[in-house]
C-alpha cells in the first residue's frame, strides 16, 4: 500500500518537537487505499435479499466495490476510503453507520444475549454500544 509522507503534513514546529523527543515522524504516515467499513443497522432483521439490495445501492452511490466482511455479520467493506457516508442513501436513511470492523469484532466477541448486562466504559461515539444494544434486543425507539 502507498503511504503519504507524514513530514509533508505537519508544521515545522511540530516536526522539531518530534525530533527533540526522538519520535520518528513515520509513525504518522497515513496508509493510502485502505477500505472504509460500515455496519448495517438492524442486520438480523433484514432478509438476504434486502442486504443484497443495500450492498448494490451503496456500490452505486460509492462508485466502487462494496462487499460483506467474511466472518463479521452486518459489516460491509467499501473499497474507497474517501467515500463520504453523508453521500450514501443508506446512511441518510439510517440503514448504515460508520464503524471500524475491529470495533465490531470486539463487541461481537462478547457473545452477549438478551438478558445479559453490559457496562460500556468506552462509550464514545457509541457505535459499539449501539451494536451491543441490538444484540441485547434493546429497542431505543
Amino acid at each position: 500500500m502507498d503511504t503519504e509522507p507524514a513530514a509533508s503534513q505537519f508544521p515545522p514546529n511540530f516536526l522539531a518537537f518530534l525530533k527533540e523527543n526522538h519520535i520518528d515522524v513515520d509513525v504518522y504516515n497515513v496508509q493510502k487505499d485502505l477500505p472504509r467499513y460500515v455496519r448495517i443497522l438492524r442486520f438480523s432483521q433484514k432478509s438476504a435479499c434486502e442486504v443484497c439490495e443495500l450492498v448494490q445501492q451503496i456500490r452505486t452511490d460509492a462508485k466502487c466495490d462494496v462487499s460483506e466482511v467474511d466472518g463479521v455479520p452486518g459489516f460491509l467493506r467499501i473499497a474507497n476510503q474517501d467515500t463520504k457516508l453523508s453521500q450514501l442513501r443508506a446512511y441518510v436513511a439510517g440503514d448504515i453507520i460508520g464503524m471500524d470492523v475491529s470495533s465490531g469484532i470486539a463487541a461481537l466477541s462478547l457473545s452477549v444475549e438478551p438478558g445479559d448486562n453490559v457496562l460500556d466504559l468506552c462509550c464514545a461515539p457509541g457505535a459499539k454500544l449501539l451494536l451491543l444494544a441490538e444484540l441485547l434486543a434493546i429497542d431505543a425507539g
